[in-house]
């Protein structure tokens, strides 16, 4: 493509612009194209590409764009028969532009950009609504053919206009003016002078800070005059734009140049979460972007609010207040199983925002459907794009700020060049997805195809950078950054080689100023040293270990009547007071991340299966009938308790979980017909007191053995290694909790009223992925039970009474750094709530030793 832009002035104002696509469409009046789906275009069609087609339909339709857009730049006349594939011998680039050739003519649609180049070269100048004469001379050396050819009809419709005076002052003879004429070309070396200087920095950041700082120093000491003076040449990554903007902000100087970023794409954000819901199983991320979008006609804090539940829990409690129109709006996003309901669904929502431009985006979608759905073609459809910054923010006062793909906009005295290391300046050159290199040569020769390879883009990219540094008159400055923001050490850029090259030196370290490895008062400006944080930003916490609060912790979550505790809340109470008082307080990380299938949800699936083939007092089904019936649990299952694990992209997981849950329900079938246990119930509300605590949970299993005796089971989705450690070294919590439940009721029912008559349950677990089954001392004699030991639960409930009673006066005893491991180690309990909880851990205490645990 072009280096300088074609130019040309405004008839009314004489202001220069550039001749831009948007410009050319409005002046000859170029009609819209129709945008055509080549994803769709490309499926089911023979071409030396389909194998990889087949294997990843988005990747290779993004080559073949990029490789079709290539050629038809490479012509003339933007004409399919251009091509002339016919010319080469046989071999993989005729079959290749041979394709590329009958894709195009199959009606593949020109970009935008080259639709309005085609219609301007078959255009006269009767339909040009205003002169646009182009400033000359116009020849670039790396245009594209359609370039050159769309530069000589507009030439020959509006002819020329003269060009601009160059701007007084050449650059000072020396280093600088020895780069400016011969980069990238062979000349004999010059000496470096303090015209051109260079830097060595840590990173991006520091090299905005210093930016920031020299040019301050620069117009400070007076070497500089006005801001516009100075220029600022950087990277297009939003990394330095950003940081440049701060730094910058931070001396209290201005930028021009800046990028105006583009608005946000709301209507297309909403209808790609609204597609996603219709599709089904809704993604919570795709409900709670609906809930929360701006567009929605309920106000902000309670879309917020809505999306926060539908995160948390998977449905929203606020949802069901709505009433009216946005209760309707609300009942709508739900999934759609025909293509007639799927419009009908999106009619009802364009309906409910009657100020949103959805009606039309609802036809075009109309007109692709067919007997099915294509959602693959509909997320497409509606897909917000990100849209790069069209425009920037030019005024005359300013540092003036250039990026690396474009030429500076005006010229400057002083031009500050930040990052010459790693693949900067030039960038490196990108190799064709379609042709090699030698393939390119070929065509090339054979066809008088304009084709480009990566010599071509290198020498451009390098041409480039020499005229952007034609920019400075009096001096420039060069900042190299040692590492990446990762850390990762860079190696100088190729357009830093080949400027040591021109200055004499093989090393280009030699010229470069390392200020890291300088005090800073030699720096050439001036500094500040940022007092560190006191004990590396760490909080102080009391030397105790303990947190002083008022009041009694247990009743935070109470409104009118007392809130009892779960048995899970207690055992997090166990080993991290902090965790509990936290989550109490419902202070949670309230990151939107997408469903997972972790241990949570599997266990939950597994429990749900267990609980529908085996349910209360039935006949135990025989293994042929559970094999027939599992699939069918299992699906029942996914649907209430995770419905997106249905999705396509989940199908190794399921199959997995498949096996894994026939393996789980076969085992347990076996475990009640060896011990004759008769299954009571499922999933039992329980709830009662322990030392004046209110508790509730459910058991999953209430079993009668063949001697009257109940056993209660847990089923956990682990292996029996570690439950069997916890429970041998009595620091098992939850069955405890369960039994005291059932001692000291809240609420009488036909099972606590046995336990009253002196018939308390055996307590137990029932580890799936190993089909163990393990018990307390009175379970022993029960076949195929795993007898653990006779105290299981001692020292977890003596411990829990001292966190009770700790918590009950505002006491919160803080974890030290080592407690996950102790716990382990020294109960068998895996505290996770110290593995990922970034306050927990920034509120540890050092580990002093590594002493058994002691719970005093």
């Amino acid at each position: 493509m072009r280096i300088a832009p074609l130019m040309t002035r405004a008839p009314l104002t004489g202001a220069l612009r550039p001749v831009t696509s948007g410009l050319l469409r409005d002046a000859y009046l170029v009609p819209a194209s129709q945008p055509v789906d080549l994803q769709k275009l490309l499926t089911r069609r023979a071409a030396p590409w389909s194998d990889s087609f087949d294997a990843a339909p988005d990747a290779t339709t993004r080559a073949v764009e990029s490789a079709l857009t290539s050629v038809m730049r490479a012509t003339a006349t933007l004409n399919f028969d251009e091509l002339a594939p016919q010319h080469l011998p046989d071999c993989r680039a005729r079959r290749h532009l041979t394709a590329l050739r009958d894709l195009w003519r199959d009606a593949a649609p020109l970009p935008e950009a080259l639709s309005t180049y085609r219609h301007i070269l078959g255009a006269d100048l009767a339909s040009c609504l205003e002169p646009l004469p182009l400033i000359g001379p116009n020849d670039d050396a790396f245009a594209d053919p359609v370039e050159v050819a769309l530069a000589a009809a507009l030439t020959r419709h509006h002819g020329t206009a003269a060009p601009e005076p160059r701007p007084p002052g050449e650059s000072k003879p020396g280093a600088l003016s020895h780069v400016q004429s011969h980069l990238g070309q062979s000349a004999p070396p010059i000496a470096p002078d303090d015209n051109l200087r260079f830097y060595g920095l840590r990173d991006s950041r520091a090299e905005a800070d210093f930016a920031a700082a020299l040019a301050q120093n620069l117009l400070q000491q007076g070497e500089i005059s006005a801001s516009r003076d100075i220029g600022v040449l950087v990277p297009t990554t939003s990394g330095y734009t950003a940081a440049l903007a701060e730094a910058f902000e931070r001396v209290g100087l201005s930028m021009s140049g800046q990028p105006i970023a583009a608005p946000r794409d709301l209507l297309g954000e909403l209808l790609s979460a609204l597609l996603a819901v219709l599709e089904g199983p809704a993604p919570r991320t795709a409900l709670a972007t609906l809930l929360a979008s701006p567009l929605m006609p309920w106000p902000t804090e309670t879309g917020r609010r809505m999306a926060r539940e539908v995160i948390d829990r998977g449905w929203s409690r606020t949802a069901t207040t709505l009433t009216g129109p946005e209760r309707g709006l609300f009942d709508a996003f739900r999934a759609v199983t025909s293509p007639e309901q799927l419009i009908a669904r999106l009619f009802s929502v364009a309906a409910a925002l009657p100020n949103l431009p959805l009606a039309p985006r609802v036809a075009a979608i109309r007109a692709t459907l067919g007997d099915d759905i294509d959602w693959p073609l509909l997320h497409r459809m509606v897909a917000p794009l990100p849209q790069p910054p069209e425009t920037q923010a030019h005024f005359v006062e300013g540092i003036s700020l250039f990026d690396a793909d474009s030429l500076p906009w005006r010229p400057v005295r002083h031009l500050i060049v930040l990052g010459l290391s790693g693949p900067n300046w030039p960038r490196p050159a990108s190799n064709s997805p379609m042709f090699t290199e030698s393939e390119i040569a070929l065509i090339r020769r054979d066809t008088g195809l304009g084709l480009f390879g990566r010599q071509h883009h290198l020498t451009r990219g390098l041409e480039l950078f020499r005229r952007q540094l034609g920019a400075a008159s009096d001096a420039a400055t060069l900042l190299v950054p040692a590492r990446g923001l990762d850390g990762k050490a860079l190696s100088p850029s190729t357009g830093l080689a080949l400027i040591a090259h021109l200055l004499g030196q093989t090393d280009p370290a030699r010229l470069i100023r390392d200020l890291a490895a300088e005090p800073s008062a030699r720096w050439p400006v001036r500094s500040t040293a940022i007092t560190p944080l006191p004990n590396g930003g760490a909080p102080a916490l009391p030397a105790s270990g303990k947190l002083r609060l008022d009041g009694d912790l247990l009743r935070l979550r109470e409104k009118d009547t007392p809130v009892p505790q779960s048995p899970s809340r207690l055992e997090t109470l166990l080993y991290s007071p902090l965790a509990w008082l936290l989550d109490e307080l419902g202070a949670k990380d309230r990151t939107w991340t997408p469903e997972t299938l972790d241990v949570l949800i599997l266990g939950s699936l597994i429990g749900r299966v267990l609980e529908d083939l085996f349910p209360a007092a039935a006949p135990l089904p025989d293994d042929a009938t559970l094999t027939t019936a599992t699939p069918t649990a299992l699906d029942q299952a996914i649907a209430s308790v995770a419905p997106w694990l249905t999705g396509p992209q989940w199908t190794v997981e399921r199959s997995g979980l498949e096996r894994e849950t026939l393996s789980s329900v076969l085992a347990w079938a076996r475990f009640l017909r060896g011990s004759g246990a008769v299954v009571l119930g499922n999933e039992m509300e329980l709830a009662g007191e322990h030392d004046g605590l209110l508790i509730a949970g459910r058991a999953d299993t209430l079993l009668q053995l063949p001697d009257g005796n109940l056993l209660l089971i847990d089923h956990k989705r682990s292996g029996a290694r570690g439950r069997r450690d916890r429970m041998f070294k009595a620091w098992d919590l939850q069955v405890a909790l369960y039994r005291a439940m059932l001692q000291r009721p809240s609420v009488q029912t036909d099972l606590t009223r046995q336990v009253a008559l002196g018939r308390p349950p055996i307590t137990g677990y029932h580890t799936t992925l190993d089909s163990t089954v393990l018990v307390e001392s009175a379970g022993a004699g029960i076949p195929g039970a795993e007898v653990v030991a006779e105290d299981i639960s001692g020292k977890a409930m003596a411990q829990l009474v001292k966190r009770v009673a700790e918590v009950g006066i505002g006491s919160i005893l803080l974890n030290s750094t080592g407690d996950a491991k102790r716990f382990d180690r020294d109960c068998g309990i895996k505290a996770y709530a110290l593995r990922d909880n970034a306050l927990l851990l920034a509120l540890m205490l050092p580990e002093q030793d590594d002493e058994e645990f002691d719970d005093e």
